[in-house]
């Protein structure tokens, strides 16, 4: 498949997808196979406000839940920030 073939299922750019699966298991495949590098390091950065905002604990099965929830959302569907969050005003 050329590289112009593939589109990531976020932004909708064309492109080549990541090299590796950044998550384990069937979710991480479904990132590798639809998401692009750029909207993954987006994930990154929005995944540490969530852990800081829910205060998820990642070594409880309920915490990994959560987070997997949110990047779902993030990656697949409308967005996962927390209602409270406000964007930093720049300027």
């Amino acid at each position: 498949m050329a590289d112009t073939d593939w589109k990531c299922a976020r932004c909708s750019r064309t492109g080549a997808p990541l090299e590796k699966a950044p998550y384990p298991g069937d979710l991480g495949q479904e990132i590798l196979n639809g998401i692009c590098g750029g909207c993954w390091q987006e994930w990154l950065k929005v995944q540490v406000m969530v852990i800081n905002e829910y205060r998820v604990n990642l070594a409880d099965s309920k915490g990994v839940d959560v987070i997997e929830a949110q990047m779902k959302g993030f990656l697949f569907g409308q967005g996962s920030l927390p209602p409270e969050y406000v964007p930093p005003v720049s300027g």
